[in-house]
């Protein structure tokens, strides 16, 4: 959800619940500090939008910058301060007052004073924002880089399992959580888990808080949590609304196989992308679901279009270094009429997606239609007695969508963008590989259009052919037609994590 076109999104992320305590779990003589204590990144999308303010203010890169980092202390000045202010009253539309700074100076804290409300509830159950094997269950993998110690880290893993319910059968040799050898010195650790107790969030402090296990248990001792883990928000039984159904889909059942197409967008319109959005005082997420609305309409499904994005709840510290469920579905709706110009429906888009942002009752989405997730795929590394633990790729199909559009967003070392892999999860019976195939390829196209000519009527755009989509059911596959320069991602599990 970047701002700058410098700095891409470590993750996408709307707001959370208030935490109740459950218990703490854990004992022994060492306190050790979490490795992502302080170190959290933002659990909601308002936080992230901020954060990437306070970087843009400061001018520093962005993975500096945490959820609970002070603004001050990073190196902001009254000038910095001032940038930063003008900048969120122009992003957020919030009424900000020129001692806000001082008294939120901090991501998680300027969020909530720009509006942000703790969601009343998360899910819907039926629709989880997980990463699915082909059997439905949740895949969370760690790389592990450095001499391995097999008996510390299983004592590791029952003390995190003891802690976070999702873990509690992630003991090496138990079902779903095998320990590949990839190289001397360097281990793929995959745990699948059920997809209803966990969330794409959970993978970060899944590896903070096994790293900190390791450590203790490889000096011989128990290790001491920080705090209890928390209860998040109640979980709602069913959505709000139904999300936009792709032109030309079917209705699917219940348990539908889900197919998986990969390609992708390279640096060059990435960094246009970001410009866009920074241009606009947008995000990326917002950029692409405005060319994900344009799309529909002009493949017949408008001018009321609803996507479905799954979005992290963890507004709290606590929820933050959590393992567990705490994201919701929300139901993101556009209205398109009136052939606007691309950039004021990115104003639209922008309003709304920013309302639902800040409202903890936003409308949440049904099982079915078009999903949207932007992701990114760095993450913390954490040392833990000579080893060095990272979250790794997982799968991203999003099971209840007839058709889920992840974008996974590289960055380098300095924060530049370097490129986006586009995965199109999409279920046989509803959609079919060629329509997934043919709609990602149209969405492409279309972003490229706007990117050429951003102030033209959504008529007038040259990308997003208009021909129906192909029948679903088909088993043909056919490779998207992506931007200028496409060059194909691999989907398979694992991916290496570079670095």
């Amino acid at each position: 959800m970047s701002l700058s076109g410098q700095k891409p999104p470590d993750r996408p992320v709307p707001s959370a619940p208030t935490a109740l305590p459950r218990g703490a779990g854990g004992s022994g003589a060492e306190r050790a500090v979490p490795p992502a204590s302080g170190a959290e990144p933002p659990g909601t999308p308002l936080q992230e939008i901020v954060r990437d303010l306070f970087a843009e203010a400061i001018g520093v890169p962005r993975r500096t910058v945490h959820a609970d980092s002070d603004f001050f202390r990073l190196g902001g000045h009254p000038a910095a301060a001032a940038r930063l202010l003008a900048r969120a009253r122009r992003v957020l539309g919030a009424g900000l007052d020129d001692r806000a700074l001082h008294e939120a100076p901090t991501p998680a804290r300027f969020a909530a004073a720009a509006g942000e409300r703790p969601a009343a509830a998360t899910g819907p159950a039926g629709a989880p924002a997980g990463a699915f094997d082909r059997e439905g269950s949740a895949v969370l993998p760690l790389r592990l880089r450095g001499a391995l110690n097999a008996g510390a880290l299983q004592e590791a893993l029952g003390d995190v399992g003891h802690r976070h319910g999702a873990l509690r059968n992630s003991r090496l040799g138990s079902a779903g959580t095998r320990l590949r050898a990839l190289a001397a010195g360097d281990h793929l650790l995959e745990l699948t888990l059920p997809a209803d107790l966990v969330d794409l969030w959970s993978h970060t402090p899944l590896a903070a808080e096994l790293a900190l296990a390791y450590r203790a248990r490889a000096g011989g001792r128990a290790p001491r949590w920080e705090g209890p883990v928390p209860e998040a928000a109640p979980r709602a039984r069913a959505g709000d609304l139904a999300p936009t159904v792709p032109p030309g889909s079917r209705p699917a059942p219940a348990d539908a196989r889900v197919g998986r197409l990969a390609l992708d967008w390279d640096a060059g319109l990435h960094q246009r992308l970001a410009r866009l959005a920074a241009a606009q005082g947008a995000t990326l997420f917002m950029v692409v679901h405005a060319a994900l609305a344009a799309l529909l309409t002009r493949l017949g499904a408008g001018p009321a279009i609803t996507v479905a994005a799954p979005v992290p709840a963890r507004d709290s510290a606590a929820l933050r270094r959590a393992v567990g469920p705490y994201g919701r579905v929300l139901a993101l709706s556009v209205d398109t009429s009136g052939d606007p110009a691309f950039t004021a429906l990115l104003r639209r888009v922008r309003a709304a997606d920013l309302a639902a942002y800040r409202a903890g009752t936003a409308a949440l989405a049904r099982p079915g239609g078009i999903a949207l997730s932007v992701l990114a795929d760095s993450g913390e590394a954490y040392e833990a007695a000579g080893l060095t633990v990272r979250a790794a790729p997982p799968l991203l199909p999003l099971r209840a969508a007839a058709l889920g559009l992840i974008l996974t967003e590289r960055h380098t070392p300095a924060g530049a963008p370097a490129g986006i892999a586009v995965t199109a999860a999409y279920q046989y019976d509803a959609v079919g590989e060629t329509a997934a195939a043919h709609l990602t390829g149209q969405l492409a196209a279309l972003l490229e259009a706007a990117l050429d000519a951003p102030a033209a009527t959504l008529s007038r755009l040259d990308g997003g052919a208009r021909p129906p989509l192909a029948p679903a059911g088909t088993g043909e596959h056919t490779a998207p037609s992506p931007a200028r320069r496409p060059a194909p991602a691999p989907a398979a599990m694992p991916v290496p994590v570079a670095g």
